[in-house]
């Protein structure tokens, strides 16, 4: 007696160990998936948010001297904005005390790998110097300054040239004329502030892979652009480009008018009509230089077309600009930090929503017992069989099949119970075989349908070649196709009997 104690005992001890490790490592797997999960994200994150601009929003028409007064309001480390044309350079540039704060930090000051684009500590924060030195990190998906490299390539440098440099007050064109490979320890290049200019056009002349020399001539004001280079560790890329000032016109004494002026019937050619926007007919306009461009109000780069809604030059990048309801607001705290492409990306938990759908219709693991439940279902008969027929069955089962009878009395129509009966009271008792056919039917129409609903408004709403945040406005919706499936499926789909007496 004792020894089947201990060996109950024993049994019990084992089956509780077993269940604790079958816990346990099925904690342990899911950490590991979850960790692995999120350092995929953290890294696509890393890389997605190198792309980003602050919490500056291009809106349609708005000129970037317009909406750098926000962004500069907020930063007193932000000095201007540089971009350069067709390409991922299109950044806030800040400056702190030394040259390493933003190489690990972003914009807002919050530590990051990608860092930000930064003026060397020795230039002079109005940006009087005649040789500015630009800083970003080399990212291999372009982003930062990971562009550089393209202007090792004579076809790319001739074909992107133009840029500009915009700060408070003021703005300048970008004119690239050379690029060149050097070292961190190149005091020439790497000597920022007030320079002679002969010697700096010389030096880059002498140096330089690939060059115009005709664009630096009689230059002023260069600005360089440094990032890492290749695999030396001191390798650096430099690209040169000369900065002309936009002048601002005088503004005028005299308020324009905005009523059409009276011409008269023979003008002198002299003469100068006052008009609003436009030059009469009989009065030849004088052509303007690239240098002396017409403004209101605001100094705006010239030739240069203004931001439209695709941030840092993402040619299938839609409008941005979502910020201002409160819904959007609260969706604001799931994008990147320092996110200038706000809701131009996709959302994970939405992609994790809709496979999450589709695998509650599909279950790869379940998927026979899911929908095998007709096969199981054909048992019933054999079943059924066995209890009519009596033959080999336990006193427990012909007590179970005594209680069948009973039932089955109750609606019988004769003194004696017919087969027939009989299968519908054992339908009755355990498998509920008709009622269960509607619901599950029901069950599968409902989660089909929902399920294509779901990828259908994630195939139209998310565009995985934008960069990826965890959620954004259509992710209650997700989540409201993924419980509805779900509900649907414990509901309607389960087949719930009892323990059938024969098995």
């Amino acid at each position: 007696m004792l020894l089947v104690k201990l060996k109950s005992l024993v049994g019990l001890i084992s089956a509780a160990g077993i269940r604790v490790l079958v816990f346990t490592t099925a904690m342990l797997g899911t950490t590991m998936v979850l960790y692995s999960g999120y350092s995929l994200y953290e890294q696509i994150y890393t890389q997605n948010r190198a792309f980003s601009s602050g919490s500056l929003q291009y809106e349609e028409g708005t000129s970037l001297s317009d909406v750098q007064e926000s962004f500069a309001e907020e930063r007193e480390d932000y000095r201007a904005w540089l971009r350069v044309m067709d390409t991922h350079i299109n950044y806030p540039v800040m400056q702190a005390k030394d040259d390493l704060y933003y190489a690990n930090h972003d914009v807002d000051g919050k530590s990051s790998l990608t860092g930000a684009i930064y003026l060397a500590s020795a230039n002079k924060s109005d940006l009087s110097d005649n040789y500015i030195l630009v800083f970003g990190h080399h990212m291999d998906n372009g982003a930062m300054f990971g562009d550089l490299d393209h202007f090792l390539n004579a076809d790319f440098f001739e074909k992107h040239q133009e840029g500009e440099f915009v700060f408070p007050g003021g703005a300048y064109d970008v004119h690239l004329f050379a690029v060149l490979e050097t070292d961190a320890y190149d005091e020439m290049v790497y000597t920022a502030g007030n320079k002679d200019m002969e010697k700096l056009l010389s030096y880059i002349s002498l140096h330089a892979g690939i060059q115009k020399p005709q664009v630096a001539k009689d230059a002023t004001k260069i600005i360089a652009l440094s990032t890492c280079a290749g695999a030396t560790t001191n390798g650096r890329l430099v690209l040169f480009g000369v900065l002309t000032p936009v002048e601002e016109p005088a503004p005028t004494e005299e308020p324009i008018p905005t009523k059409e002026p009276e011409v008269t019937e023979e003008p002198t050619p002299s003469a100068s009509a006052e008009i609003s926007g436009e030059v009469t007919p009989s009065v030849e306009p004088q052509p303007t230089s690239a240098a002396d461009p017409i403004v209101t109000g605001e100094v705006t780069p010239t030739s240069k077309p203004t931001p439209t809604g695709k941030p840092n030059g993402g040619p299938d990048a839609p409008k941005t600009g979502e910020h201002s309801t409160a819904i959007g607001k609260f969706f604001d705290r799931f994008l990147p930090g320092g996110s200038s492409y706000g809701y131009n990306a996709w959302a994970l938990v939405n992609l994790i929503c809709v496979l999450a759908t589709i695998y509650i219709v599909f279950p790869i693991h379940n998927l026979r017992a899911k929908y095998g439940r007709i096969e199981k279902m054909k048992k019933v008969n054999a079943v059924k069989t066995a209890l009519w027929n009596a033959e080999g069955l336990t006193p427990t089962q012909l007590a179970e099949r005594e209680t069948i009878l009973q039932i089955a009395r109750r609606t019988s129509k004769g003194d004696k119970v017919t087969r027939e009966e009989f299968g519908k009271a054992v339908e009755r008792r355990y498998y509920r075989i008709g009622s269960f056919a509607m619901k599950f039917t029901i069950g599968i129409a409902v989660e089909v349908a929902v399920a294509a609903v779901a990828f259908l408004t994630f195939v139209n709403t998310e565009n995985m070649r934008l960069p990826m945040i965890l959620i954004d406005k259509w992710t209650p919706l997700m989540l409201l196709f993924m419980i509805t499936c779900w509900v649907a499926d414990v509901a309607l789909t389960r087949y719930r009997v009892k323990e059938d007496a024969t098995e």
